[in-house]
């Protein structure tokens, strides 16, 4: 519990404040995406952090393993964000790596239906599923996804989530008392490790992205800046 503070503590004095796009390439929108997705995703992580280690702190299981499970995603999607970088850093190639970076940030999976083609002028693209975040992180973490699932049956109103955490049967007297936590800490250590792994893991991704985004830069001004489609001007600025 300690070292999860210490973390959250940690992503809190990092807090951006401001991302100028201009300042971090005038040629290319592509890196000034990515920043903007890893900048949002400390704020989210922070707060997911902070609210999950004081409802464990006050025996609230349910809440505490529910903004767990959404912590793991969020981890997981800055993994997603990183993986996408090191592909195209490591092979000198953009390729479509602009597809990901809008549906990462501007995602959105309900509204309008995009195989309307009276609508689909206005959709937003089709956010990037949560399972294809955790198989990606699966491929370098065995077992990160199996986790996630055993969040889930936690934050889902299942047998877990439910009957487990609040109720014990007294079979000498044929009735169930309740209460928080009422079967000991075993579920607590769940929750807990698993945000503290989750904490981790958002801190080495978040730090390989700031690793990667000069040699992206790099790579994408080289390609872009002197071709017409990519460049940034104030006016694409106004307009994203």
């Amino acid at each position: 519990m300690n070292e999860i503070r210490e973390r959250v503590e940690m992503l809190e004095s990092c807090f951006p404040r401001r991302v100028d796009a201009m300042a971090v390439s005038q040629v290319s929108k592509l890196p000034y995406k990515a920043l903007l997705y890893r900048e949002a995703l400390i704020w989210r992580m922070a707060e997911l952090g902070r609210e999950a280690l004081e409802s464990y702190q006050r025996d609230k299981l349910v809440s505490a393993i529910a903004l767990t499970r959404a912590a793991v995603e969020t981890s997981a999607a800055l993994w997603y964000l990183r993986t996408k970088m090191d592909a195209v850093v490591k092979s000198s190639v953009i390729g479509d790596i602009d597809h990901y970076l809008m549906r990462l940030v501007m995602g959105k999976a309900t509204g309008a239906d995009p195989t309307d083609p009276v609508q689909s002028n206005s959709v937003l693209p089709r956010p990037i599923k949560v399972g294809t975040f955790l198989k990606q992180v699966d491929k370098d973490i065995q077992g990160f996804s199996h986790q996630y699932g055993v969040l889930s049956e936690y934050a889902h109103p299942n047998w877990a989530g439910t009957a487990l955490l609040y109720s014990k049967h007294i079979s000498e007297d044929r009735c169930t008392i309740f209460g928080p936590n009422i079967r000991g800490d075993s579920t607590k250590n769940i929750g807990v490790v698993n945000l503290s792994v989750s904490l981790i893991v958002f801190e080495r991704s978040y730090t390989r992205v700031g690793e990667l985004m000069p040699r992206l830069i790099a790579l994408c001004e080289s390609e872009l800046k002197t071709s017409e489609p990519g460049n940034l001007s104030k006016k694409d600025i106004a307009d994203s």
